[in-house]
């Protein structure tokens, strides 16, 4: 739990940096940040020597398929956090990715004849109303086509989680995770085979190219993100191969907990890249719709999401 609780905790500042480095004035590219994340996966391999095993035809297979996919739920994440307030986009994704994995697990459960329990039911309905909450107020949210970035990105990190848990079935952690790590690095490099996302990661050469305080802070932010969202990553993985994934998901209200903390915090002092709306009629609307998603994600993870994970 403490693992899981300190990983959720890092993530949190990750995500809020992440918005950070979004806006134009930084990275701005949704495509070109995910390139970088992706160079900055290398130094995982440094774990090789901790029971990495090379060849586990299973664990690779899944393993590099899970970080392939990541990296793509990622980049559609990336969109959508920077089109709209961080401290919904974040929690609407997450709610999305348990949401699949709950529809998922529910359709096993029908069709092994189980049936539904009152809990299902009563998880679905509060990570549904928690979610229409979040996402049918604030500035910043463009409609369909941020809803849609939502389920996207939900969706593909719903999937790369099943993979990567597939990929410990057939190996350790060291061996699952490093080959995750080589998955996420191969998406990165699949971005130029996309031309606007090609176009956004060459044109970043004129932005970068000269010297200047604003570029030099940005890379240190840039690290700073990847440092807190690195160790992040390993401890939630961590917790994920030491017990349930269903259960180390279910701790993932801390990260939109913190997130809505810190980002108000900080649209004090950046409005113009937070943009948070901290009226005191939103304020509780968002608290409130966060509390029924971490308790909606929380049945979930002790309901239906334990016959599929």
């Amino acid at each position: 739990m403490i693992v899981a609780f300190t990983g959720y905790s890092l993530n949190a500042v990750a995500s809020v940096f992440d918005k950070f480095l979004l806006s134009e004035k930084r990275i701005g590219a949704p495509a070109l940040y995910a390139f970088f994340l992706s160079l900055t996966n290398l130094p995982f391999f440094a774990l090789i020597p901790f029971g990495f095993v090379l060849f586990i035809p299973s664990a690779v297979a899944f393993g590099v398929g899970s970080g392939f996919v990541f990296l793509y739920g990622l980049l559609v994440s990336y969109q959508a956090i920077k089109r709209s307030e961080v401290s919904r986009a974040v929690p609407l994704i997450g709610v999305a990715s348990v949401g699949f994995l709950f529809l998922l697990s529910l359709c096993t459960v029908f069709l092994s004849g189980k049936g539904i329990s009152l809990t299902d039911v009563l998880a679905l309905g509060l990570l549904v109303a928690g979610a229409i909450l979040l996402a049918t107020g604030g500035h910043g949210i463009n409609g369909p086509g941020f809803i849609r970035s939502v389920l996207l990105s939900g969706g593909l990190l719903a999937v790369a989680m099943v993979l990567l848990k597939e990929s410990y079935h057939f190996s350790d952690f060291a061996t699952g995770f490093v080959w995750s790590k080589v998955g996420v690095f191969a998406g990165g490099m699949s971005l130029f085979f996309v031309p606007s996302f090609r176009e956004a990661i060459l044109s970043s050469h004129d932005r970068f190219s000269s010297p200047g305080k604003r570029k030099t802070t940005t890379g240190i932010y840039f690290l700073l993100t990847q440092v807190f969202g690195g160790i992040g990553t390993i401890l939630v993985s961590y917790a994920v191969w030491l017990g349930s994934a269903t259960f180390v998901q279910g701790m993932s209200g801390v990260q939109y907990g913190l997130v809505f903390v810190f980002a108000t915090v900080l649209s004090i002092r950046y409005p113009y890249i937070f943009r948070e709306h901290i009226s005191h009629r939103e304020t509780v609307r968002k608290v409130f719709a966060i509390v029924l998603l971490a308790l909606g994600i929380w049945l979930a993870s002790n309901a239906g999401l334990d016959g599929f994970l």
